[in-house]
């Protein structure tokens, strides 16, 4: 099923600037005057009206696109009893944004970034984008991977070597999935840096990563699946982090909630972890510091290398933005954490034996988060908390489907490689 809006409806919603308060329209990454600001969705619904639907989509109101599709995509939320009884818990909820159909989650790569990827693909359609260029660590390649090949659209993804293996779907890719793999790089910031030199030298759309609202919004769908299925707000939200846009996303949905007149606050405290020892949005918070901590490049290498959930690895997370990830702790009250791989293990574990579904091991690291939360006294053992488990890998995937390669599109050693090489000017245009 696909719907649209008629031509005479007024415009679902418009950008406002987190800083100066400039309406923006969209698909637009920044405000013109405040480039160090995020944009904020402002949407002419302001009721919270999920529709009668089982997919992503229930929450069309408050995402971007106009067009509504039929997908797997969709946020589940269930009581986490056996885990809440170990823990201690009166009131623990699990946010299961992988693929488990044993607890109703079908997301087609396995993890929450299939919120981010429909929902951005059909916004930039509508705006008139014919191709975007992106990086990845590998969860979100996947995602839009999927997105890419479903709608047809024409997307690069950029991927470290070490990445590569990480890039896989349960249907086969179609030449929309575009991929360039940077060889013999682990480093997920030299993939951001390449995929910025091919949008600025072949005039291809960038995403936007934490400055894309429609991947924001969808995140934050999470938050609006326990509002809508328990009919109140959590007072703690628990989340594994890499840029921390997921921590902005709840944020933002929890503000809209409040505003829409239907739920009451305080703002849930935001509970951010990350994979020890690679832990700016940590380190940063944690020394009370405005900005992320200075850092030589080659210890963040060393440290990156050790960690093991890769995709929490971002360089550069937008922390000190204007309504970016420091902001967003300030608003809520929120608590920062770092697992150890030891104790991530542990979590996974810990999670498989209770809930009988294997996680990924930034879910398990969000695990551990709590765990410290509940050990410091930061999470009080009966109020409602949210675990947002945003994936669980590939094993039920693989169960139920043969999993199909995505093939470099091209191979590049860094951003220089396309700055410097014209030749490429036409394959990028086919």
């Amino acid at each position: 099923m696909t719907t649209t809006r008629s031509s005479s409806t007024p415009a679902k919603l418009v950008l406002r600037c987190s800083r100066c308060g400039d309406r923006v329209a969209p698909p637009a990454l920044a405000c013109p005057r405040c480039p160090d600001a995020l944009l904020r969705s402002d949407y002419r619904e302001s009721r919270f009206r999920p529709l009668d639907r089982q997919d992503i989509f229930r929450f069309s109101e408050w995402l971007p696109p106009e067009v509504v599709i039929d997908t797997p995509v969709g946020p589940v939320v269930y009581d986490g009893e056996r885990l809440a009884r170990h823990l201690g818990l009166r009131h623990l909820a699990v946010a299961f944004s992988g693929y488990a159909p044993e607890l109703g989650a079908h997301n087609p790569t396995g993890t929450f970034k299939d919120f981010e990827a429909l929902p951005t693909l059909l916004h930039l359609r509508e705006a008139g984008v014919d191709a975007i260029v992106l990086a990845s660590a590998g969860s979100t390649g996947r995602a839009f991977a999927y997105a890419a090949t479903l709608l047809a659209f024409r997307t690069y993804i950029v991927v470290p070597e070490t990445a590569l293996e990480a890039v896989w779907l349960p249907i086969p890719p179609s030449d929309a999935v575009r991929l360039v793999v940077l060889d013999g790089s682990g480093d997920y910031s030299s993939a951001i840096e390449a995929a910025g030199a091919i949008s600025s030298a072949f005039s291809i759309v960038s995403e936007g990563g934490a400055r894309n609202v429609a991947r924001r919004d969808g995140m934050g769908t999470a938050l609006l699946e326990y509002a809508r299925t328990f009919g109140a707000l959590p007072a703690h939200y628990v989340q594994a982090v890499g840029s921390g846009t997921g921590g902005i996303a709840a944020w933002e949905a929890s503000a809209r909630l409040i505003a829409s007149g239907s739920f009451q606050g305080p703002l849930p405290h935001l509970h951010l972890v990350q994979n020890a020892p690679f832990a700016p949005i940590h380190d940063a918070w944690s020394a009370g510091a405005e900005t992320l901590l200075p850092a030589d490049s080659s210890d963040e290498a060393r440290r990156i290398a050790e960690i093991r959930a890769p995709v929490l690895a971002n360089r550069r997370p937008p922390y000190a933005l204007a309504g970016g990830v420091r902001e967003a702790l300030r608003a809520t009250g929120g608590r920062t954490y770092a697992a150890t791989n030891e104790e991530i293990v542990a979590a996974q574990r810990l999670f498989e034996d209770l809930e009988g579904v294997s996680i990924g091991p930034e879910a398990g690291a969000a695990l551990c988060g709590l765990e410290q939360g509940l050990g410091r006294g930061w999470i009080h053992r009966d109020d409602p908390i949210l675990l947002h488990v945003t994936g669980n890998g590939d094993a039920l995937l693989r169960r139920d489907f043969s999993l199909c390669r995505v093939d470099p599109w091209l191979r590049i050693t860094s951003a220089e490689d396309v700055r410097g090489d014209r030749r490429l000017e036409r394959r990028f245009a086919a």
